[in-house]
C-alpha cells in the first residue's frame, strides 16, 4: 500500500492540498513501513497550477491531508485514490495508527 501525505513544512500533515508542494510518500507492506521519501515539486507543478505533481506521486492508494477542496478530492477519487482528511498532524503517528 502506498500512502501520500501533504506536508508543506516537512514536519506536519498540512492543509491546502491543492497548493502543497511537499509530500511524504510511504510504502507499507505486511504492516511495516518499507520506504519513506520526501517528494518536492515547484509551485508551477502543484495541483492548483498544472497538476503535474500527480505524475510524481503516483502510484498511490491513499492521499492524506488536513484540508482540501472538492475538485481535488473528486479528481483523486476518479483515479481510484482513497482520500483521508484527518485531524492528526504528525505523519508518522498517522501511519503508525494504520499498521
Amino acid at each position: 500500500m502506498i500512502i501520500v501525505i501533504t506536508s508543506q513544512n516537512r514536519r506536519h500533515i498540512t492543509p491546502h492540498a491543492g497548493k502543497c508542494r511537499k509530500f511524504w510518500k510511504y510504502e507499507l507492506k505486511d504492516g511495516k513501513v518499507m520506504d519513506k521519501q520526501l517528494i518536492e515539486v515547484e509551485k508551477e507543478a502543484s495541483f492548483s497550477q498544472s497538476g503535474e505533481v500527480l505524475e510524481k506521486l503516483l502510484p498511490m492508494d491513499i492521499f492524506v491531508t488536513t484540508g482540501m477542496g472538492d475538485r481535488l478530492r473528486e479528481k483523486l477519487k476518479n483515479i481510484g485514490v482513497h482520500v483521508i482528511v484527518t485531524g492528526e498532524i504528525d505523519p508518522d503517528n498517522f501511519i503508525n495508527s494504520l499498521v
